[in-house]
């Protein structure tokens, strides 16, 4: 009897406890499904009101003739594919190698189909890859390489802002385009010193071993892992920063291919406008709408009509959908039998 007290009277608390939480979580949960609809019909909206603008038969009449083009933005894109699985695989360090190289491949096009559809795209693509990948590294080890290289995305995306905040200058001066660029290209590498520095302290560490015990083996080494090497992560932006320069390559064909007189200011100033056009659409699925109106916007930049501008985002819109399509149907039709979960010692990278 007494015992059975003390259980009831020792459980009273967190009992309450979740009670008063679970409408909190539900709530937030409800937000979240809730928003991502009403920013996806927003984005099409605005899509449709771009569309209706510029024109229909003129926007298609662009379109169906860059359409041969689109064979060599695809092989760009696989060739920025691998760069950025490059990229997740020196986040591994030396460790990399107990990872199979056809398991990373998966990982990366379910990734690239998660990042182009879920908010926050490059962090939810990385979670999604330290999911598939942590049988292999271990948990703390896998999510403290996600973290690594999400940190090493905003520094490439942020170090190659600079010569697109440059080509925009040399087009249009000390516009507003260059002023974003030249704060979005300083907000990401400081960003990404940030998330370094954040994943290298010790309190944050001991706090969450100290609050959730049962994570303390992943808190360590998440945090042994995270000590290793500089505070940017050298190995993986610079394979990063590769995967950007074919994404410059991708838009300089993209521009060509829809009549734009091209060159390599263009192709950077184009990449520029594509990557704030990511920061400010971040919650729009695919950045639909965003990204159209930017290139809309810098029509007279780039000394064309609003459809041949507007078609360059439609076209790149295509050429991601595509890997969308990849990255779905690859749980269905390649499976993976994965290892029992590992827990190897970090390696530094």
């Amino acid at each position: 009897m007494v015992s059975n007290a003390h259980g009831e009277l020792s459980l009273a608390q967190p009992a309450a406890a979740v009670g008063a939480a679970a409408p909190q979580r539900v709530l937030k949960r409800w937000m979240v499904v809730g928003l991502r609809p009403v920013f996806a019909l927003a984005g099409v909206g605005t899509l449709a009101l771009l569309v209706h603008k510029v024109g229909p038969r003129e926007l298609g009449a662009v379109l169906s003739g860059a359409a041969p083009w689109l064979p060599w933005v695809v092989l760009l894109e696989l060739g920025r594919q691998c760069m950025d699985g490059l990229a997740t695989r020196c986040a591994y360090g030396p460790g990399a190698r107990s990872v199979p190289w056809r398991v990373l491949a998966r990982a990366q096009l379910i990734g690239t189909a998660v990042s182009s559809m879920a908010p926050a795209g490059r962090a939810a693509a990385e979670a999604t890859k330290a999911a598939l990948l942590s049988p292999y590294m271990g948990g703390g080890t896998a999510t403290a390489a996600a973290a690594t290289s999400q940190a090493a995305s905003l520094a490439a995306g942020g170090f190659i802002s600079f010569p697109c905040a440059l080509a925009s200058y040399l087009l249009t001066g000390m516009s507003l385009f260059t002023l974003l660029m030249l704060a979005h290209g300083v907000l990401l590498v400081l960003l990404s010193v940030g998330v370094r520095a954040c994943m290298r302290a010790k309190r944050p560490g001991a706090w969450l071993v100290c609050r959730f015990s049962r994570w303390a083996l992943h808190a360590e080494q998440f945090q042994a892992s995270a000590r290793c090497g500089a505070l940017l992560p050298w190995s993986p932006m610079r394979a990063f920063l590769c995967s950007r320069l074919f994404q410059v390559a991708q838009y300089g064909v993209l521009t060509y291919a829809v009549g734009i007189d091209t060159s390599l200011v263009q192709a950077f100033f184009a990449q520029g406008l594509y990557l704030c056009a990511l920061a400010v659409g971040s919650l729009v699925p695919g950045q639909v709408g965003v990204s159209d109106g930017a290139f809309a916007l810098a029509a007279g930049v780039l000394d064309t009509t609003a459809a041949r501008a507007m078609s360059v985002a439609l076209l790149g819109h295509l050429v991601q959908l595509l890997f969308v399509l990849v990255g779905a149907l690859i749980p269905l039709v390649w499976r993976i039998r994965a290892p029992l979960p590992a827990a190897p010692a970090p390696a530094c990278r």
